[in-house]
């Protein structure tokens, strides 16, 4: 079309319009969605809420254009780019990446790990294997903590159901803790990355940017808005998203998710370790 053959602000506008984000439903991403569900970038993108898992998989099938992905599956999905600056991760304790399992229970034989996460599946086997020296038997399941505990003597759980568990009841790790505990490096459990072979408008890191900084500006909104949801105080979710989630890509972030793939490597969890490429 000879518009989008120009050079004009019309070349980005539709451009834009043909772009698929995926984009995961959990709070702890909503800041960097909310500018293309709710604010300036609303009606440009094409936007699908799905898990972490399905996320990976829309983009690695071309369902999608763009997705927060697991960051474990950028080493498993070829043809992906990463948009700089911008992750879900996190400096110290998370909350929402919890190993759990009933209080009084002294070994850990099996762990029931979340089908919906990929990263914090790879992040469990690395600090079993290599930090704490358990070797367990794993078997994949719904995020029900309750059916979860039932069949293993541990839970993997993240995201959203994670944050509903009542601490006081369990005896939970935080994984991302224990991460940078033992590696003094954050731990970034997804980013946003882009299908090479994508029709991508020259400004797309900007537009993200922009996306990502008004959202964090809407905090205090989206965890009210998830507080009905949930079920949960506004006020723990508003902390949360401030105190345990931290939404950049740096060079430590970097130093942490290329040690991450290292680890991930030495236990066969990925076949190779790929160089990061950005947009």
């Amino acid at each position: 079309m000879p518009e989008e053959a120009g050079l004009g602000p019309s070349e980005s506008k539709n451009w834009i319009m043909k772009i698929r984000i995926s984009l995961v439903h959990y709070l702890n991403s909503a800041p960097l969605g909310w500018a293309f569900l709710h604010g300036p970038f609303r009606e440009s993108f094409e936007v699908f809420p799905s898990s972490p898992a399905r996320c990976a998989d829309q983009l690695s099938r071309g369902e999608a254009d763009i997705g927060v992905i697991p960051s474990i599956e950028y080493q498993r999905i070829n043809n992906l780019q990463i948009i700089p600056d911008i992750s879900i991760a996190s400096m110290g304790k998370v909350r929402s990446i919890l190993l759990i399992k009933p209080k009084r229970k002294q070994t850990v034989h099996s762990v029931a790990l979340d089908e919906s996460s990929r990263t914090s599946v790879a992040l469990a086997k690395v600090l079993l294997h290599s930090k704490m020296g358990i070797h367990p038997e794993y078997v994949s399941c719904p995020p029900d903590l309750d059916l979860m505990l039932q069949r293993s003597d541990a839970a993997l759980l993240i995201g959203d159901p994670a944050l509903k568990v009542n601490l006081a009841d369990y005896d939970a790790t935080d994984l991302a803790e224990e991460w940078v505990e033992w590696q003094q490096k954050p731990f970034v459990c997804a980013f946003w990355a882009c299908r090479k072979d994508a029709h991508l408008p020259s400004d797309l890191n900007d537009i993200f940017l922009e996306a990502k900084n008004w959202g964090l500006k809407q905090r205090e909104e989206i965890a009210a808005v998830f507080a009905k949801s949930l079920n949960l105080p506004a006020l723990f979710l508003e902390s949360y998203l401030y105190q345990n989630i931290d939404y950049d890509l740096g060079t430590t972030h970097i130093e942490g998710l290329t040690r991450f793939y290292q680890l991930a490597k030495q236990q066969d969890l990925i076949p190779e370790v790929h160089p990061l490429q950005f947009t």
